[in-house]
C-alpha cells in the first residue's frame, strides 16, 4: 500500500465518495486524431494538473481552503497559519505568476466520464456534419489494477461538484487533523517530528482531494478522474515530456494500459454515422482490437 492509500484510509468515508468501490466503465472522451494516437500507442497521457484548460479549476479548491480557515473557528493557529498561507501562495503561483513557488512534488491528471453518450461532452469535439467527437470506455478496475500492478499508484474518484458537500468534506479534514495536531502538542516525545508530519500529511490529503472537487458549473460532465502523483527530479520519478497547448507548455507523463482494460470505442452525433462506424472498425482491426464493441451517439442532430 502506498503513503496515499494510507493517508486515504484516514478518512474513509472521504475515500468512500470519491469511489465507492464498484466497477463500471468509464469514458475518456477526445478528438479523432488523439483517438488514433491514443490506440496506435496504447498510452494514455496524464497532464499537470496545474495546467488544465482553465487555471482557475484547481485555484477554485485553493481559494475554497483559505476561505473556510478563515470562518473555521477552534483551529489551532500554528498548523493553519502554516496551511493558509501554503494554499494562498500556490492561488498567487496558478493566477497572478508568482514563480516564488517551486515543489518538486506533482500531480498529473486525466479525466473520463462515467456517461458514454454526453451532449456537453460531444460539444467539445463537434465541428459541424462531418467532424465530431469519440470516446474509449475502460473497464475502471482492470486499468487502476494495472497502473497499481506497474508502479504508477492511481488516486483516483468522481469529481465533486456540490459545493457544500466540499465544504463538508474539507472540514471534515480539518478536524481529524487538528485533533491530531492537539494531540501531539500533548506528547512531549519526539514531539517537533511529530507536529511536522501532522502539518505535511494535512498538506497533501488536502491537495489531494482538492484535485476532485470542480465547480458546480461543470456536473453536466459527470466527470470521473484519475490522478498521479510523481516526485519530479528523483531516482524513482515517471519520466515526464513537454507539450504545447493553447500557449502553455505542459509538463505530462504517459501510461502504457493494456488491451484488456478498452470495452468500447463510442462515436458521436454524426450525420454520416454509418461510414463513421465501418472506418471506426477497420482502424480498430489494423491495431488489434477487433474485439472491441463500436457503438454510435443516440443523440439526434439538429442543424
Amino acid at each position: 500500500m502506498s503513503y496515499y492509500d494510507d493517508l486515504l484510509e484516514k478518512i474513509p468515508k472521504i475515500k468512500k465518495i470519491l469511489d465507492n468501490d464498484t466497477n463500471y466503465t468509464i469514458y475518456h472522451y477526445t478528438k479523432p486524431e488523439k483517438l488514433l494516437s491514443i490506440l496506435q500507442c496504447g498510452e494514455l497521457r496524464f497532464s499537470n494538473a496545474l495546467y488544465l484548460n482553465d487555471k482557475e479549476e484547481i485555484a477554485y479548491s485553493y481559494k475554497l481552503i483559505v476561505h473556510l480557515i478563515d470562518e473555521t473557528e477552534g483551529l489551532n493557529p500554528d498548523l493553519f497559519e502554516k496551511i493558509k498561507n501554503h494554499f494562498s501562495n500556490k492561488y498567487k503561483h496558478i493566477v497572478d505568476g508568482n514563480n516564488d513557488f517551486v515543489n518538486k512534488l506533482e500531480y498529473f491528471t486525466t479525466s473520463f466520464s462515467t456517461e458514454s453518450d454526453n451532449l456537453t461532452l460531444w460539444n467539445n469535439y463537434a465541428k459541424g456534419k462531418n467532424y465530431t467527437g469519440y470516446n474509449i470506455g475502460f473497464d475502471k478496475k482492470k486499468l487502476i489494477t494495472e497502473m497499481t500492478a506497474n508502479d504508477y499508484l492511481p488516486i483516483y474518484g468522481s469529481v465533486i461538484y456540490d459545493k457544500q458537500k466540499q465544504i463538508k468534506i474539507i472540514r471534515a479534514i480539518f478536524k481529524k487533523w487538528n485533533m491530531l495536531f492537539e494531540r501531539a502538542l500533548k506528547c512531549k516525545k519526539n514531539n517537533k517530528v511529530k507536529l511536522f508530519d501532522i502539518l505535511f500529511e494535512l498538506i497533501d490529503v488536502l491537495s489531494i482531494v482538492s484535485i476532485f472537487f470542480k465547480n458546480p458549473q461543470f456536473k453536466n460532465e459527470h466527470e470521473y478522474r484519475i490522478v498521479i502523483v510523481n516526485v519530479f527530479g528523483t531516482d524513482t520519478s515517471k519520466p515526464t515530456g513537454i507539450a504545447e497547448k493553447n500557449g502553455l507548455f505542459v509538463p505530462y507523463l504517459e501510461y502504457k494500459f493494456s488491451k484488456d482494460s478498452v470495452v468500447s470505442i463510442n462515436i458521436g452525433p454524426t450525420f454520416e454515422e454509418n461510414i463513421f462506424y465501418t472506418s471506426t472498425n477497420r482502424m480498430l482491426l489494423n491495431f488489434g482490437y477487433q474485439d472491441k464493441e463500436v457503438y454510435r451517439s443516440k443523440i439526434p442532430l439538429r442543424y
